[in-house]
């Protein structure tokens, strides 16, 4: 565990340096993903729109870091906080159609979503009784529905 958490520090400090952006990273390896923490004064730069430039690079770690390791381990990068205010964005929307799921009966749709946001749903929402959650479509046609149970 140990040794894989250097070499993702390496090659995220590589990867970075080649993309001509300083940052300081910090690593933590947790069970089930890798948590890739970068500070920097290129945030906007590495988060991209709508965080499209931080899950190619999220990506681009990974693949990395799977040659180099033997395996392939989920990465996830945290830049300026943006992951966190995410996932409080997706979890209060989450609330607000439950919400609306409950007092209508109508089922709500949700889409747009990258995987690990309707990941973030499926788990908030799995917690509670009264609703349940399901994706979807295929690819980029993928939709997350919530339904009252």
């Amino acid at each position: 565990m140990e040794e894989i958490s250097k070499i993702v520090k390496e090659e995220a400090e590589k990867l970075f340096e080649k993309i001509g952006v300083e940052a300081q990273i910090k690593v933590e390896n947790g069970e089930e993903l890798i948590n890739v923490h970068v500070e920097t004064s290129e945030n906007a730069l590495l988060i991209g729109k709508h965080g499209n430039t931080l899950s190619s690079l999220e990506l681009v770690l990974s693949l990395i870091t799977a040659k180099k390791v033997g395996e392939f381990r989920r990465l996830v990068i945290e830049v300026g906080g943006y992951r966190e205010a995410r996932e409080e964005y997706l979890k209060d929307l989450a609330e607000r159609l439950r919400s609306e799921v409950i007092e209508s009966g109508n089922e709500k749709t949700i889409r747009g979503l990258k995987p690990w946001e309707r990941r973030i749903i499926h788990m908030y929402l799995g917690e509670k009784s009264d609703v349940l959650t399901e994706s979807t479509g295929d690819d980029r046609d993928r939709v997350l529905v919530i339904k009252k149970k």
